[in-house]
Order: C-alpha cells, then structure tokens, then sequence
C-alpha cells in the first residue's frame, strides 16, 4: 500500500471523509498555470482547527507521510497548491477561517490561514471600524499566507511580513507553541510587541518547513483622515535611473509613505486587453508599436503610483516636495487626487469608482487577474522578481538585461517595479499559454537564464516557484552554504521524520537530502 494511502485512510477519522482529497480524485492539488504539465492532481487533507493539524501532523510523523502546507493554495505564479514533489501529501488550511479579533483602537487584528483579504475587509466594513488593512495584486489569497511568504501590498504596511506579531504554530512532534508574548497565559500582549521575551521566533517560521501556522497576529493601519492617489508619468526610457532614485529617496526620507509602484508599457496594455488587440506579430512588440501604444493610451514610457496618508496638510506639504523632485526630469507629469473625512472612508464602498478603490488604499480586489490572459486566453504566467539594490543605474541596467532576454525567447517584457527604501522588487512576468508546449519551453529558458543572469550580479528572488526552490537556494553560497546548513541543523532537530513541506525553499531533511525528493519513499507500508 502507498504510504500516503494509508495516510489519507486514518486521516478520515481526524477531518471527516469529505475533507479528504483521495490519491485517484481529479479534484486533487495542481498548479493551475503548471510550467511542467502532465502531472496527477496531488491528494490532500483539509483540517478545521488547530487540535486536528495536530493530530494530522502527529500521524504524518507516525506514518512518515510528508506534508506540503498552504493556507488557501493562491500563490498564484509560484505554483498555487502544488506540492514540491508526488511523495507528499496536501495539508490545506483553508477550512480555518475565522477572524479572532479586530481592535481598532491598537489597530491589530489576530486571523486563521484561511482568511482572506476580502474576508478581512469586510468585516472590517461591516462593523464600522477605524482601520485599513493592506493587501497585495489579488485579494482572494490568504492574508497569512501572504505574509509567511513575504508577499506584499501597497500601503505603509505593505511589507507584509514587519506587521508579523505572534503566531501559533504546532510543531512536527505536533505540540502546539505560542511565539512572543503571547507565550504568556492569561495576556492580551501577543499582537502587541513582536519582541517577546528571549530569542525571537517569529522568523523561523516565515518561508519555513519547521512547523506549521495556524494563528497569526498582525498590526493594521488606522483609517487615514486624507488618502492622496498620485501618479507620475515620464516620456523616455532613458529616464528610468531617475526616476528610481528620486522615489527611493522620497521612500526613504518618508516623504512617500508607501511602497511606490512603477510600471511600463506592457503592463499597461495588460489591464487594457490581451496582445492580440494590440500586435498579431512574431516575437516582443517592437519599441516602435510600444510608443504606438504609450501615445494610444497618453501615458509615459514609465508610469509610477504612490500614496499619502494622514493629517491633510502634512499630505500637501509632502505632494509639494515630490512635485518638486519629480519635476526635475523633463516632461514628467504629476497627478494627485485628495480624499479627507467621509470621502476617504467612502473608499472603502462599492459605490466608489474602481480607479480610486486601489490596493493602495487597502481595497482588495480581483481585477489584475485578467492578465493573464495576456499571451492566451487560455492562459498563465510565472513571476520572476529578483531583489536588487535601490540605485537608479543598477536598475537601469538589469531592465536592459531583462529586455535583452525576453527578446531573445521571443516575450513581452512585463515590468512591475514595488520600490522599498533601499531594495526593489524587479517584478518581470512570463505570460504564456497552458498546455503550449513549445512556448512553455521558452518560458522555461527565459525563467532559468533570467535567475542566472541575476545572480551572477548578486541578486536573487525573495520567493520561488516550487519548481526553482533548490536552485535558487543553491546561489546562496557564502562559506559553502554555511545558511542552508544551519537552516538543515534546525530541520532535523525539530522535524527528525522530514515530514512538514520538505524541499521548501531548498531545505531537505537529512531522509531525503541527497536525492531532494520524497517521492522514491511513497513505499509500501509493513
């Protein structure tokens, strides 16, 4: 009998036999925009509170059955559900979806894996309270999940994981621990200061195979008295290393207080139809039909949003400083729409235009996802954003790398740049379409050349797709990959049986180290 058959049989009396996904149901886990095709659905479990992880996690390790763990399987680009390999198993979160506690006067909230942002700005809504939440491209996703894998919105809290303050976590041994000073019985200081007591935690279990999450607490934003929506537009191409240090500048000065958002042509035609409406040719769109399209659509070669919260003269004074900065480049344009008292909070209703409800102003939303329909309409796509260093020429030059190689495998080059104060996230995305052999292997190509080509320059993405996590991991390579060894040490102390998500992020338990797969283990039990 497969071990994971035995798995999913004992496993019923644990979550009932309808929350168990059998090894033969074509309802089972896939990446619904698969780069490799032709796999099985994976099977999977589906718990409804932390008492069953516990007891799922405990007859994993009994049965050394791997589990592959999400919160609600949105990690849409980097595989969705998808397990890293066919030895495991799906332990699917997303039945655990209540929202704990919401307070709007320390602006925290306390939530399950399988809340959602909508779930969360709803009730948020519904109860009139005084704080806005911060939400990344596609709010369907998990707001846990988001952030344990430093995912990110576009507020002042978009660096999703800062907001991180306690968590549960049950363990591979399935013992249940509480982090920080919710550590404490009888405290209400758990979502309230991430230091705690003694070594701090937290971080071993963002982006980690060393425990499961099960209950998270997170810091929010008191609802703004005035919200400004800006926009810059400039003409040239050549302008993008100005353009990057003046708004990382601004960010670091927090004159900007959000993540600014810097796209281009390409990313703008996205929201606008699919590429055929817009060039039936082989290969990019040249740069001529681009600047076609930019004069089409009056917008600049690159096109950045930022937001201002807060006190309403404080938001005139600074739209004044980065008026003044931005200005400095010729033909640069600057829009800013102002928000105060009960216009602002009106963001948060339906009733209010699409364009002013934006992920800037926490309003999550649905509407990027009919991008993917880009290449296809039946189609995909995969994100590659390394992490490099804020300076305008270093940006420049590996846009003109990016270019080069989305030429050279015949794709549009997508950019959807998230400026932090001394980093960037060089979002580029490959659009393909499903099933398209031939243009999934160029997708692969570009994938695998665009990594090579950024760590060679020292950079590297801040997640990966469950398909690139060992050779990614691999390029972290200082003193003979003295991180991924200590990080090794502390999965084999904590989870000996190598039963939680193995392969993550290019961690193996020692079991299945050298073949950095579980799935020649999928062996008879007894």
């Amino acid at each position: 009998m497969d071990r994971r058959e035995e798995f999913l049989k004992q496993a019923e009396q644990i979550v009932g036999k309808e929350n168990v996904v059998s090894l033969d149901s074509s309802e089972g886990y896939l990446d619904p925009y698969p780069l490799n095709p032709g796999r099985n659905p994976w099977p999977g479990v589906r718990p409804a509170n932390t008492a069953e992880v516990q007891s799922l996690v405990k007859l994993a390790t009994e049965l050394e059955t791997p589990l592959w763990v999400f919160s609600c399987g949105k990690n849409l680009g980097y595989g969705g559900p998808e397990p890293r390999d066919s030895g495991m198993v799906a332990l699917d979160l997303s039945r655990m979806n209540r929202i704990i506690a919401v307070d709007d006067r320390l602006c925290y909230a306390v939530v399950e894996p399988g809340v959602t942002f909508f779930d969360l700005f709803e009730y948020i809504k519904e109860r009139g309270l005084n704080v806005w939440i911060s939400v990344p491209a596609l709010g369907w996703g998990s707001v846990m999940g988001n952030m344990l894998d430093r995912g990110y919105g576009m507020t002042p809290h978009g660096d999703h994981v800062k907001q991180l303050c306690g968590m549960d976590v049950v363990l591979p041994d399935g013992e249940l621990v509480r982090t920080g000073m919710g550590a404490m019985e009888g405290t209400d200081l758990g979502p309230l200061f991430q230091g705690g007591f003694g070594p701090t935690l937290d971080g071993l279990f963002t982006q980690s195979n060393l425990g499961v999450v099960t209950q998270i607490g997170l810091w929010l934003q008191p609802a703004p008295q005035t919200y400004v929506n800006g926009d810059i537009a400039v003409e040239h191409e050549e302008d993008l290393p100005q353009l990057i240090d003046i708004l990382t500048t601004l960010r670091r000065e927090e004159i900007i207080q959000n993540n600014a958002l810097c796209g281009n042509i390409v990313r703008a035609a996205t929201m606008r139809g699919n590429r055929a409406k817009f060039w039936d040719g082989e290969g990019s769109i040249p740069d001529w039909r681009l600047e076609e399209m930019r004069q089409e659509f009056g917008l600049g070669q690159w096109n950045a949003k930022f937001a201002l919260y807060g006190d309403r003269g404080l938001c005139e004074r600074r739209l004044e400083i980065i008026r003044e900065r931005i200005t400095v480049i010729p033909g640069a344009r600057i829009d800013a729409r102002f928000y105060s008292g009960t216009e602002g909070l009106a963001l948060q209703h339906d009733d209010i235009s699409p364009l002013d409800r934006t992920q800037m102003a926490g309003v999550p939303t649905l509407k990027p996802l009919s991008t993917v329909g880009w290449a296809a309409e039946d189609g995909g796509h995969i994100d590659a954003a390394p992490i490099i260093p804020a300076r305008g020429e270093e940006v420049y030059a590996f846009y003109k790398e990016a270019k080069r190689l989305y030429a050279k495998y015949g794709f549009d080059l997508y950019i959807g740049y998230h400026l932090y104060p001394r980093h960037m996230v060089h979002v580029t995305m490959i659009f393909f379409e499903r099933g398209n052999e031939e243009m999934l292997g160029r997708a692969r190509a570009l994938y695998a050349e665009l990594l090579d080509v950024a760590r060679a320059k020292g950079y590297a993405p801040y997640r990966s797709h469950v398909d690139y996590m060992d050779r990614i991991a691999d390029g972290f390579d200082y003193n003979n990959h003295a991180l991924r060894r200590l990080q090794e040490k502390l999965k084999d102390a904590l989870d000996p049986a190598g039963v939680i998500a193995p392969g993550k992020q290019g961690v193996w338990p020692e079991r299945y180290r050298e073949e950095r797969s579980s799935a020649t283990e999928a062996l008879a039990i007894g």
